[in-house]
């Protein structure tokens, strides 16, 4: 049960990161996509399976926020959690250079997708938001994430740390 409340703590500081901080370090319309992150680290650690069940929920919350849509994003973030957990058992997810391929194709992969659909099939204002928005977004969510990562792996390794101590 801690295990769970670790988890859905988690997903609620990566979907408020993703409302509250993606905006303000965003480049123009270029931001990094933290609810696709958090897919992503569930997909690596855990396979395609749970991974693909945290995509439909982390997309679920998101497609309540945009009714519109309604959804889009669950049929998207379950798509590339189940590939992310698949890519990752294939590699050396901890790899820095791994990671930000795995990150960055997944983030391409999730907005091509999504912009099939959003678009309307309409290949020219796809082919613009695709090349303009979703590749560099792609690049700048694989950046923040490989971070994240690290910084989790610290924070994770200072707790572990701290325990040990706490034992003795």
């Amino acid at each position: 049960t801690v295990r769970y409340l670790h988890l859905l703590f988690a997903s609620f500081v990566f979907l408020l990161m993703q409302m509250v901080l993606a905006p303000k370090i965003a480049i123009g319309q270029i931001a990094p996509d933290f609810s696709l992150l958090l897919v992503a680290y569930l997909a690596i650690n855990r396979g395609a399976i749970p991974g693909s069940v945290a995509g439909f929920f982390v997309g679920f919350v998101q497609d309540l926020l945009n009714p519109e849509l309604l959804g889009l994003n669950a049929l998207t973030k379950s798509v590339i959690g189940y590939a992310m957990g698949i890519a990752g058992s294939k590699g050396e997810p901890g790899a820095v250079p791994f990671l930000a391929a795995l990150l960055a194709v997944s983030a391409a992969a999730h907005d091509f997708l999504y912009l099939l659909v959003y678009t309307d099939l309409n290949i020219g204002r796809f082919l613009v938001i695709f090349f303009t928005v979703a590749l560099p977004s792609a690049l700048y969510t694989a950046i923040v994430g490989v971070v994240v990562h690290k910084i989790a792996l610290y924070s994770e390794a200072k707790v572990v740390k701290s325990f040990g101590k706490a034992r003795l």
